[in-house]
């Protein structure tokens, strides 16, 4: 029996290249039982485009589509979408991208032939359609082979930072539904389910590139923390994160010690790296030595000790 498969996409003046991606979904080679969409109070035309795509196609039944009663917010409207599919996996979906005809085949395909995969994320193809684009990091690149070969991710400081993009995710719902009360408002939906399903041995990645990552000025996850108040925002956050996975793991896995004692290792050491920046704790660096492997990419030290200064 086919599995039900669910698409979660949250909408905001996506005008310019929703209905290529539209198009690229309801074409796929396995079909999409259900699409939820909720759009974030557009200002431009997103939300008439997408009526008028599900009346010229007769997508009735198959996209459900909302406007939202007022603005939630980048991670809530996705969190919103995601809590209303009923698929036995879902994906996220991105309004910008384009996926290729076969990437639910090749992603169900994945997880059904990896029992203990809870979670999977892919390799993509980037592409640019502005001047001003950010780029792709090169370490992420780097990490790609296209050989179609599936990789666990296991627990450990460099994987506790999110290593590829929310848009390639695809997920089991066995998983969804022992993980939705950890959410909290404002946790970025990408990174909330690839630490959870990390904290359950359950995080994989699909060596195969399965869709057009679309690069253009708005793009909300390319961006750089490279000023004051953006770095501080990013690391309260990331400290707040490290929390909650914490406490998931001290209720789900209370005898796995060398998690918690990993996740409270990368909280202090994110705690003396706000104090650094914020209090300008230059101190903090000789402490800060010792925590290495809590940075993401070791380039930050530096940068971070530049900002305590000026």
């Amino acid at each position: 029996m086919k599995p039900r498969i669910s698409v979660a996409m949250a909408t905001y003046n996506g005008e310019k290249y929703i209905l290529d991606q539209l198009r690229s979904i309801i074409n796929q080679s396995l079909p999409v039982d259900e699409i939820i969409i909720r759009d974030d109070i557009s200002s431009d035309g997103t939300a008439k485009i997408i009526e008028q795509f599900i009346v010229e196609n007769k997508l009735e039944k198959t996209i459900d589509f909302k406007v939202n009663d007022k603005n939630l917010g980048y991670a809530s409207n996705f969190i919103g979408a995601l809590r209303e599919t009923k698929g036995d996996y879902v994906f996220f979906c991105d309004q910008d991208d384009i996926w290729f005809y076969d990437r639910v085949e090749k992603m169900i395909s994945a997880l059904e032939r990896t029992p203990e995969a809870l979670m999977i994320g892919s390799e993509f193809e980037p592409f640019k359609c502005s001047e001003d684009a950010p780029d792709v990091p090169r370490w992420e690149l780097a990490k790609f082979r296209n050989d179609g070969s599936i990789e666990k991710l296991e627990f450990n400081s460099e994987n506790l930072f999110i290593g590829c993009q929310g848009c390639t995710m695809a997920m089991k719902r066995s998983f969804l539904d022992k993980i939705d009360k950890y959410w909290y408002e404002g946790w970025a939906h990408d990174e909330y389910v690839w630490k959870l399903a990390l904290s359950m041995e359950g995080l994989y990645f699909l060596h195969t590139i399965t869709l057009r990552r679309r690069l253009h000025s708005d793009n909300v996850t390319l961006h750089k923390e490279h000023k004051r108040e953006q770095r501080l925002k990013y690391l309260t956050e990331l400290k707040k994160s490290h929390e909650q996975t914490l406490r998931f793991v001290m209720d789900k896995f209370e005898n796995e010690s060398y998690k918690v004692k990993l996740l409270k290792k990368h909280i202090f050491a994110t705690n003396l790296r706000i104090e650094l920046i914020k209090n300008r704790k230059v101190h903090n660096v000789l402490a800060l030595l010792g925590y290495t492997d809590c940075y993401h990419k070791k380039r930050s030290i530096p940068v971070e000790l530049v900002m305590a200064i000026k």
